[in-house]
């Protein structure tokens, strides 16, 4: 049997909106090894939250993403009575998030250290198998955040049905 992940492309754009709140995206796709993708659930909603950088505004987004897929993840992998969970994978094209996330990096808004701090320990408790930062023109999400969007959205998950991704660092544990 391949190797199924589900991924998630998390993305945000900060203070974009007329009353200067953030938009939030993410795309989870369900990916195997030979990299046929599927769009699982996707969201492009107003962050609820004020968002006062754009670290704040891209954490929002990968904290939503996750939400939501480890909810699909659960549903589908109890009823299967799956031995082996399927790994989630995150992208985001944010360094700045990369960096605090892997690399141990820190803010200095204090609100944002409790998200910070969840996903680390989800990740370091392997709910989260890797956390991958990619090129702006290889996520997905970009295309549904920005007012002149990536292709990557149409091109390689919608026409082709493929995930080809443009990995600049990643860190597995």
């Amino acid at each position: 049997m391949l190797k199924e992940d589900y991924v998630i492309f998390a993305d945000s754009t900060f203070a974009n909106n007329k009353d200067f709140t953030s938009q939030i995206g993410f795309a989870i796709v369900l990916a195997n090894a030979s990299n046929n993708a599927n769009i699982v659930h996707w969201s492009l909603i107003k962050c609820k939250r004020v968002a006062r950088s754009v670290l704040a505004s891209e954490l929002y987004a990968m904290v939503h993403g996750f939400d939501s897929a480890a909810s699909i993840k659960s549903t589908i992998t109890q009823p299967l009575h799956l031995t082996k969970p399927m790994p989630l994978v995150v992208f985001t094209d944010s360094k700045s998030l990369y960096e605090c996330l892997v690399k141990l990096g820190t803010t200095q808004e204090k609100r944002l250290r409790i998200d910070l701090m969840c996903l680390r320990q989800i990740y370091e408790g392997q709910e989260i198998a890797e956390i991958k930062w990619i090129d702006g023109d290889s996520n997905p999400a970009n295309a549904m955040t920005k007012s002149k969007p990536c292709r990557a959205l149409q091109a390689l998950l919608i026409r082709t049905s493929s995930m080809s991704t443009s990995t600049d660092g990643w860190r597995d544990l």
